[in-house]
């Protein structure tokens, strides 16, 4: 029996076998090497970056971890607002296949496809509650703010608070909505109705008792989405639930006896029967654990919102951006979207410890030269940050004129005298132009061409040797979008042989090799002579 010895002891070397070659080994050292020491500059700028301010703030007897904090989220802030255009560019537009065909159902090619869009599937939108002040209705509206309102948005809330929808029991302003709804419905706004349910606002005539007020909040809620259902899309089911331990109505005890989460799940299920179409929101300006907790609650008993409403006032000042992205980031866990319903951004000084009720002092704030400036940059830079988070589908302007405007604050997009401030100014530019499509395309051998737009509706023109037609279609996210256009009075001619298209081509690459030949010999010729 053979036997081999091994010593353990012995030191392992280990073989190592190169395939490149001496130089592009070197070279990719090098590199490596340069790509460490990038790194390092990068991470020892950035702790000087953090650190320097922290001293500087020690030194003069301030906090230095919230400076550095805040230094962080500034820096953060930066880089969300840097991706902004990418993400809008990935999920706010889509592509649009056309396909061209002729009387006879063939492709027709080389036909001229102009298109333009008319109409977001984003909702941009504001308040629609000017239209039912005066009387006369929307027909007594006043005519710069219609006609800047409807320039701009193509979302509108109308106000359905019940002590006022109905005053008297029995006795309601159905008839004024409904023209209301209708003036938006024809101007292509969507409307949503706010709010079905709020503990704040109480008919006076409402009973006291709780199994009353249940039945009569019922029949308020089925009544009004059923008869509005098909003429109000969206619906406030209910607002600010997690104000029913701190209001002091009859809705408030019946919402407390009842937890605000069973009232959000009866009021939806009232509502869903009542129009199943409808989309259904719960909105709240908590946007803290409280309103979470709620909503997880409301999940748990099996009710079912469509949408989750952020409030977002900031008439004490505006919200960093960073927190903005947060909130949404917060929020997009429920894997529903989300509508920030009540947009304030003041073009005026904003003010601490101020409550619901106006006072003489709230109504003198003027709105400023600076803060239109200001509202204009800030309004910027929100919008484009929500429109470029997924979860968001809708933002709703509160106060479209500071004319009336909630804690009379210089909260509109318009003055008081419908005169447009910066801001409106801002928005429409992006609305209707930084994200708006329009432009041409050509079709090729297939009939087809494609062109890639923003989500919502296009006007298109098809265009060949005088022949038109005409059609409308949407861009959707999230399926393929693709339209046949039939271009009548037009018979596509049969494609041209492939022989014939080359013959010309070959014919003269033939003629000038016969030229090059040619003048060889005259050039070997001479040289002869």
């Amino acid at each position: 029996m053979n036997s081999r010895k091994v010593n353990f002891g012995a030191k392992f070397t280990p073989v190592l076998k190169y395939t490149k070659s001496k130089g592009s080994l070197r070279k990719g050292v090098l590199m490596s090497v340069k790509r460490r020491r990038l790194q390092i500059i990068v991470l020892v700028i950035f702790t000087l970056m953090l650190a320097l301010p922290a001293a500087a703030c020690g030194q003069g007897g301030g906090d230095p971890g919230r400076t550095v904090m805040q230094y962080y989220n500034n820096v953060r802030e930066w880089f969300i607002m840097r991706g902004a255009n990418d993400r809008i560019e990935k999920i706010r537009k889509g592509d649009m296949q056309v396909t061209v065909v002729d009387d006879k159902g063939n492709a027709v090619r080389d036909a001229r496809i102009y298109y333009e869009q008319q109409g977001h599937d984003f909702l941009f939108g504001s308040g629609l509650a000017p239209l039912g002040i005066k009387d006369g209705g929307p027909n007594a509206v006043d005519d710069q703010w219609a006609q800047a309102y409807t320039a701009l948005f193509n979302y509108g809330t109308l106000p359905f608070y019940w002590d006022s929808y109905e005053p008297a029991q029995g006795q309601t302003n159905e008839q004024l909505l409904r023209a209301m709804a209708d003036w938006a419905r024809k101007r292509n706004i969507v409307t949503k109705g706010h709010p079905l349910v709020w503990a704040d606002v109480s008919p006076s005539w409402l009973p006291p008792g709780v199994n009353d007020i249940q039945v009569a909040e019922e029949k308020h809620v089925k009544d009004i989405a059923g008869n509005f259902c098909g003429l109000v899309d969206y619906w406030d089911v209910v607002n600010e639930p997690t104000m029913g331990a701190r209001a002091s109505t009859p809705i408030s005890a019946w919402m407390n006896a009842r937890t605000p989460a069973t009232v959000c799940v009866d009021a939806l299920n009232w509502a869903r029967a009542a129009c199943p179409k409808s989309t259904l929101i719960i909105n709240d300006y908590r946007t803290d654990q409280d309103f979470r907790a709620i909503l997880q609650d409301i999940i748990r008993q099996k009710g079912r919102f469509d949408a989750i409403g952020l409030q977002s006032h900031m008439h004490r000042g505006n919200w960093p951006l960073y927190q903005v992205w947060d909130l949404c980031e917060s929020f997009k866990d429920f894997n529903v979207p989300l509508h920030f319903t009540e947009v304030t951004v003041l073009s005026g000084a904003p003010r601490t410890g101020i409550s619901t009720a106006q006072t003489p002092a709230q109504q003198d704030w003027p709105s400023t030269t600076e803060g239109e400036a200001t509202q204009a940059e800030y309004v910027e830079k929100l919008y484009t940050l929500l429109f470029s988070h997924p979860s968001v589908d809708a933002i709703t302007w509160w106060d479209f004129s500071d004319r009336g405007a909630w804690q009379g604050a210089p909260a509109g997009l318009l003055r008081a005298d419908m005169s447009k401030k910066p801001a409106y100014d801002s928005l429409l530019k992006l609305v209707k132009g930084t994200w708006w499509s329009m432009g041409d395309v050509y079709t090729g051998m297939e009939g087809n061409a494609s062109f890639r737009g923003f989500y919502g509706s296009y006007k298109i023109i098809v265009e060949k040797e005088g022949k038109r037609a005409d059609a409308t279609v949407y861009m959707t996210r999230g399926i393929d979008n693709e339209v046949q256009v039939h271009l009548p009075g037009y018979i596509q001619a049969p494609p041209t042989p492939l022989a014939e298209q080359i013959w010309p081509y070959a014919v003269a690459v033939v003629a000038l090799a016969i030229i090059v030949l040619i003048i060889r010999q005259i050039m070997i010729i001479r040289r002869r002579v």
